[in-house]
């Protein structure tokens, strides 16, 4: 479709065509600046050897680079399990978990100029040079993804200066408390406030307010039963952090970010049309269309990983509870951005999901059938084997006519992003997340525990 660019493509094949030609004349806002980095590479490559600028060659250019992002991105894939020490089955559950979904296999090929795989991979280096404790790296890998993603250098800096210190862990069952009541009615205040910010919380047809306030619910029961199985013990860890967080480190971070926001604000000369309360109209006015339509998105988008990570979340909190405050707060950003059902959000801290969740499943037998089927699934829904570009499809994907987005051909593209799938689609694929949940749960409860890891 549209030669290779759908959406914000379009505006970054127009980077990767004239960025030098356009960054002195400050062509660029604060936010394109921070997604810049793949398309003035592209560039400046071209312009050295003197490539065409045609629309082709630079669909063909960001290809290959992203296939060259591929190098770095299994390499510290690799680096990172061998670090962990773990056994070839969970290397391969975590390379199928990671590298075989819709993201990977079918999105970064079909919709090229995207920064979002370039993200994923930095996102892995993050995750490497922070288990190997080398904080030189880690901190060259986060700049350069600040001209990727508006989170990765944040990202990165939290994970440098924050304690890594263990957490405090609940030694048994949680106590009592009434913090998961009251956290969740604060949650529900806080939902209710972007719904009218929205304008969707009395407004529209009566079944998209009955939706709409249904998902507002089921968002706050969900995160509710998350903060009730939650063993970290706040009131403790809180205080190991006041002791372990030095205020250099404090000022130092804030320096860092203060720095980096100021250049980038120079670099960009166009933020007349950026708009704070239109960004945030944007991201808050995708969610909660439909109940829970994250966890049918995100899995359409990823796969298997999605139904894993819940049945194993008990795990993988204590797992990250261990990796010290900076992991954690990472983690915490995850898991708000993961209530967007625009899974490409996340695809900066998908590797962080990986890691925890290969940490979280380390001390269960993965058998190797259990590979074949998680992959079988992975690959079905990654919809790589699927024609795209079929009859009437170019104009259904250019239409802003909800009639034609909400219907076929249009879904067989938009059925993988939780935002914009119909509800006969969101019905159909939530069905099927019950399935692999139950799946899940069910391979769970068989595998029987190792004595030693």
């Amino acid at each position: 479709m549209n030669e290779g660019a759908i959406g914000d493509g379009v505006f970054y094949r127009d980077v990767a065509a004239s960025f030098l030609d356009n960054i002195e004349d400050e062509s660029y806002n604060i936010v394109q600046i921070q997604r810049i980095f793949p398309f003035a590479m592209v560039n400046m490559v071209f312009a050295l050897f003197g490539f065409d600028f045609d629309y082709g060659s630079l669909l063909s250019g960001m290809i290959i680079f992203h296939f060259l992002m591929l190098i770095p991105g299994i390499y510290w894939y690799f680096s990172l399990t061998k670090k962990m020490r773990l056994k070839p089955t969970l290397e391969i559950l975590g390379f199928i978990l990671l590298f075989f979904n819709f993201a990977v296999l079918k999105e970064t090929w079909y919709n090229p100029f995207s920064t979002d795989f370039t993200a994923l991979v930095l996102g892995m280096g993050q995750v490497n040079y922070f288990v190997r404790h080398d904080r030189q790296k880690l901190f060259l890998v986060s700049v350069i993804g600040g001209f990727v993603w508006p989170t990765l250098l944040l990202t990165g800096l939290v994970l440098i200066f924050l304690p890594s210190e263990h957490m405090e862990l609940h030694p048994g069952p949680r106590p009592k408390s009434l913090f998961p009541v009251i956290a969740s009615a604060v949650v529900l205040f806080l939902l209710i406030l972007i719904s009218i910010f929205t304008d969707r919380f009395a407004t529209g047809d009566t079944w998209d307010i009955v939706l709409h306030k249904s998902s507002l619910m089921a968002v706050v029961a969900f995160i509710f039963v998350f903060m009730f199985k939650n063993p970290i013990n706040w009131k403790k860890s809180w205080e190991i952090f006041r002791t372990k967080q030095k205020s250099t480190k404090t000022i130092r971070l804030a320096v860092i970010l203060t720095a980096f926001v100021l250049v980038v604000f120079l670099l960009s000369g166009n933020n007349q049309n950026f708009n704070v309360l239109g960004l945030a109209q944007n991201f808050f006015g995708k969610m909660l269309r439909f109940p829970l339509d994250f966890l049918v998105g995100h899995l359409m988008y990823f796969g298997f990983l999605i139904p894993l990570g819940i049945v194993f979340f008990v795990r993988m909190v204590r797992e990250m509870a261990k990796l010290g405050m900076g992991f954690t707060v990472v983690c915490l950003l995850l898991f708000l951005f993961i209530l967007n059902p625009e899974s490409r959000i996340i695809m900066p801290l998908l590797p962080f999901l990986v890691f925890l969740l290969l940490k979280g499943v380390r001390r269960y037998r993965i058998l190797n059938k259990d590979l074949v089927v998680i992959g079988a699934i992975n690959l079905i829904l990654s919809a790589f084997w699927l024609p795209l570009n079929v009859p009437g499809m170019e104009k259904a994907l250019s239409s802003l006519q909800e009639e034609s987005i909400f219907s076929f051909p249009a879904q067989r593209y938009w059925m993988h992003f939780g935002n914009m799938m119909s509800f006969a689609v969101y019905f159909g694929l939530g069905i099927l997340f019950c399935i692999l949940f139950y799946v899940a749960w069910k391979g769970k409860s068989r595998y029987i525990k190792e004595a030693k890891v």
